[in-house]
């Protein structure tokens, strides 16, 4: 029988992820589903809700109803908070009318104000507005999450009041957005992390350290092969704080670029599997299959492919040496990564399939 179920993620830019999975729902973490978006270029901080309800990262399906078609949405931290706040306003339910019973006025005017006390004591239970999604830095938005998470508590009390057993809802969930923010970072720093170590040695073996100017002329450099790609795929495109500018081909393709001070290179990768295969022996073939497609570098876009079991992702890399290459170095080399890129991920699922 086939234990393949999927469930769909509404994203506000117009676009829909089609999650398909095997085994049990119930047992999907929120936190690992939020791994696999993140490798579509889904950026850091986005609210995922079920109904209406904002989803803790430590939840599983079975917390909150995940089944087979199901729909998730994804809503922007800022966007989300103010849905919340205009559905949590008190509202008066009209006066009801009754045929032939005349009312007096201090009887209306006392049930219109015991009406609107027992709905102002009484959390909302409606559910969030969707919003439409823009991406914000993590590190800038801790103002806004700390707020969404108070409001968000309030919709998601009445549904976890027996799990939490009277604990503060809204100090949890803020501890746990926080953590899993500075989770994500971190898998984006680790590569600079790793880089890093190599300063070292680059050092010794050139004689000594870099000047100044010719760092700011290889960072040009890398801006500058970044600017001629943009122009040529006719989008925007910038690094950010860490020097990494994530690139979406398509809704499929995921391509991020990073410069490296220390190896003065301009590093292109991305995702080709983000859960390694339980069963054993099933691992071992894949591992054999990486193995062999990477020999002398030919199969692999003259780079590389590894794979991080803490984080359970397999990465295809290539790279560029600034120093000796030209501005046109990462247009040149795109069409041809994304090409390997594809025929890496359906190697792959043919293996698992």
């Amino acid at each position: 029988m086939d234990d393949k179920q999927a469930f769909f993620v509404q994203s506000e830019d117009g676009r829909k992820f089609k999650m398909v999975i095997r085994g049990d729902l119930g047992k999907l973490s929120v936190g690992k589903i939020r791994r696999y978006l993140k490798s579509y270029g889904i950026p850091d901080g986005q609210l995922l809700l079920h109904d209406g309800v904002v989803l803790e990262d430590s939840a599983v399906g079975g917390d909150f109803g995940l089944k087979n078609n199901s729909m998730l949405q994804l809503v922007s931290p800022r966007r989300g908070t103010v849905a919340a706040e205009v559905r949590s306003k008190p509202t008066s339910d009209p006066t009801p009318h009754v045929s032939g019973e005349k009312r007096s006025s201090s009887t209306h005017r006392a049930t219109s104000a015991d009406t609107h006390a027992r709905h102002s004591e009484r959390p909302s239970s409606r559910p969030l507005t969707t919003a439409t999604v823009s991406h914000v830095d993590p590190s800038s938005m801790s103002d806004g999450l700390s707020q969404t998470n108070v409001v968000s508590s309030t919709a998601l009390g009445s549904k976890m009041n027996s799990k939490n057993n009277g604990k503060n809802i809204g100090s949890s969930l803020s501890a746990t957005l926080e953590v899993e923010n500075s989770r994500l970072r971190n898998e984006v720093d680790r590569l600079h992390q790793e880089l890093s170590e190599l300063r070292g040695r680059q050092k010794c073996g050139d004689g000594g350290v870099r000047t100044g100017p010719v760092l700011v002329d290889l960072l040009q450099n890398a801006k500058s092969n970044l600017q001629e790609l943009s122009e040529e795929l006719g989008v925007s495109l910038q690094f950010d704080m860490n020097l990494t500018c994530v690139i979406g081909t398509d809704e499929r393709h995921t391509v991020l670029v990073t410069f490296d001070h220390a190896t003065e290179r301009l590093y292109v990768y991305s995702t080709l599997l983000t859960q390694l295969p339980v069963d054993a022996a099933v691992r071992v073939k894949l591992y054999e299959l990486l193995l062999e497609g990477s020999l002398l570098g030919r199969e692999v876009c003259g780079g590389g492919i590894g794979m991080s079991l803490q984080s359970g992702i397999v990465l295809l890399s290539t790279s560029i040496p600034l120093r000796n290459c030209s501005t046109s170095a990462l247009k040149d080399i795109m069409p041809s990564f994304v090409e390997t890129l594809g025929r890496w991920r359906s190697l792959i699922n043919e293996l698992l399939d």
